[in-house]
């Protein structure tokens, strides 16, 4: 491949990965990684581990709760933020005195 080739591949590449970044989450779920479009293009690190997110970090990130939503993946948002509250609610529960069930 010569010279002037390789620097044309590597813009089209670079034009590419900012177009996707600009435009894209890449989030990687329990089970799968999602690609999810950004409400408004801004560039910043497209990929996120929403594994361990809590709802604090939802809270943090609100512009990728939007995106989720309007991609239709809610239970995206559910599996990550339901652990939390249930190991809350357990937690109240057991400083009550009541077994959680």
């Amino acid at each position: 491949m010569s010279r002037p080739t390789c620097f044309l591949l590597g813009i089209a590449v670079g034009a590419a990965g900012l177009y996707i970044s600009e435009n894209y989450y890449v989030v990687k779920g329990k089970e799968t990684v999602h690609v999810v479009r950004k409400i408004a293009p801004r560039l910043d690190f497209p990929y996120r581990d929403i594994r361990e997110y809590s709802v604090e970090d939802w809270r943090q990130d609100p512009a990728l709760a939007l995106a989720i939503l309007k991609s239709g993946k809610e239970d995206l948002l559910v599996d990550s933020g339901v652990a939390q509250i249930q190991q809350q609610v357990n937690a109240w529960l057991q400083s009550l005195g009541i077994d959680s069930p």
